[in-house]
Order: structure tokens, then sequence, then C-alpha cells
């Protein structure tokens, strides 16, 4: 088997050798096929393509010389060589900070993402390490840092403000690593359980008193519009005609009015309603009729 390839490799350089001394189309063809294999060749060795978001760090014996990319460039073998490839879109990244600290000592725990992207590939390759590891601890530092000198007010009642300050606060401490946060948006700030228990129950505490308000408010003026009629009414047949009145006074006027959710079911079973009312002598067009002339005076 060797024989038959060293026979095969011995016509070949014969045929060669004929056609190059005989034939000058056969030469000219020789010449293209070495030209073309020596550009590839350098081209190989010679030159590095770097896409649009791309940027390479290049070290020219041992030491940083230039930035290439986008585009061709020119890497001489031996003398130089492309230390690190550096994506300079604009990248994600999730800010997690386990335990923070308000001005009032009350505990959160924070969840949002951090936007950010290298403006100098020199700097964030060869200022430190690992860029992506300072810059995830040093979203946490400033983050409690910035947490610390506000109070739980003014974190809940400013979170524009908040993200702002804190992409602020990271961009000044990450720009001498060449790194730019445009902009951070806290997804979630979750305070301790007791405290969230806390101010819900206050929340629920404030709507169960604005609908006794609502309700107080509804008999008043229902006894004031109807007089005697108004003793045969039990609280439902009461409240529904205030709010029948109520939806015929915002017909037709821009004013929206808010009617409290737990009082929106008496509308739904209106017809029983309607028919109690009938029941007790009361015409309720006619009663719907003055509660809302009471209403409007």
């Amino acid at each position: 088997m060797v024989y038959v390839w060293i026979i095969i490799a011995i016509l070949m350089l014969a045929g060669f050798y004929y056609g190059y001394t005989n034939f000058d189309w056969f030469r000219g063809g020789t010449y293209l096929i070495v030209a073309l294999a020596l550009l590839a060749v350098f081209v190989k060795i010679f030159v590095k393509k770097y896409d649009d978001y791309e940027r390479a760090i290049i070290f020219r014996v041992g030491r940083f010389n230039r930035i290439a990319g986008p585009g061709w460039s020119f890497v001489i073998p031996f003398f130089e060589k492309e230390f690190s490839r550096v994506d300079v879109r604009t990248k994600m990244t999730d800010l997690y900070v386990q335990q923070a600290f308000t001005k009032d000592d009350l505990r959160l725990k924070i969840d949002g993402i951090v936007y950010y992207r290298i403006v100098d590939p020199n700097k964030a390759v060869l200022k430190i390490d690992n860029y992506m590891t300072g810059l995830t601890n040093m979203m946490v530092s400033e983050t409690r840092n910035l947490i610390a000198t506000l109070s739980m007010r003014d974190i809940f009642g400013g979170l524009d403000d908040l993200n702002n300050l804190l992409a602020d606060k990271i961009r000044h401490a990450t720009w001498t690593w060449g790194i730019d946060v445009p902009m951070v948006q806290l997804r979630s700030i979750q305070p301790p359980d007791e405290i969230a228990t806390a101010m819900q129950q206050k929340e629920i505490s404030s709507q169960m008193l604005q609908a006794q308000k609502f309700k107080a408010e509804a008999q008043k003026i229902v006894i004031q519009a109807i007089g005697e009629g108004a003793k045969k009414l039990d609280d439902r047949s009461i409240m529904y005609l205030y709010l029948k009145a109520l939806e015929e006074v915002s017909k037709g006027s821009a004013t929206k009015i808010m009617f409290p959710m737990e009082f929106m079911n008496v509308l739904k079973g209106g017809f029983g309603l309607g028919a109690g009312l009938d029941a007790a002598g009361i015409d309720i067009s006619e009663a719907v009729d003055a509660v809302r002339k009471k209403i409007v005076s």
C-alpha cells in the first residue's frame, strides 16, 4: 500500500514538472495558486477580525500597546498577542441584597437589575482582576450604604429617585474600572414580615373607617331626603338608594365617583332590594330622585 502511494506521488511530481516546463498557462496557474496560499497563510497568522461590539486588548512584547477593533486588525506574531476580547454592549446583571438596614434601623431585602457597559476596555481588563466580580460586590456595597442614609418612608416614597441615586453611586465607584452604569431598576423592596403585616393592617383599618363614614353619610342623607319613610328601611335598602342616587349624579358629569368595594354587592343585588322598597310603600324612582337632589344641594 505504501508503494502505491509513493508511485502516485512520483507520477504527480512528474506530471507537474512536465506541465510546468512545457505549458505557459500551467506555470501561470501555479504562480496564482502559490500566491493565494501565501495570502491565506498571511491572513490566518497576521490578521484578526473583530465584530462591531468587540474590542481586543493587544500586548506587544508583554506590555499594553493598543485596543483593536471593530473590523480587521494586524497582529504581528511573536511580538504581539491578543490578551483578551471584551464585549462592549450594554448588559444586565441581577442586584440582590439579602439584608440592608435603613436609617431608622429597619431591615430590607432588595432585588433589582443593573444595566452596565464597558466604555474603556483597557481599564476593565488591566485595572482589576475580574471586573464582573468587582461590579457585583460594588453594587451590593453601594446599595447598603445608600439605604443606610434613608428612612423607610423616604425609600417607599421615592423609588424613582432611589433608582437614580443608586445608579450615580455605582457609576462613580466603577468608573475607574472603565465601566459605566446607565440605569438601575429596583424590582422589589421587601420589609420584614412584621412590618409588612403592620402596614397591611393599617391599610385595612383605614378602609374600614372610610366605609363606616360612607355608610353614616348615606343614612343621614337618605333620612333627610325621604323623611319618615326611611324608618321602614334597613341598612341595605338605605345604601341601595344612596348608591343609585350617586350613579344618577355621576351621569353626564366629568367627575368620577368612587364607591367603596364592600358596598358594590348592594347594587348587584338591587332587584331584591327594589322589591323590598316597593313592599314598604316607597316609590324607588321618587326616592332616588329625592336623595339625588339632596346630594346635589
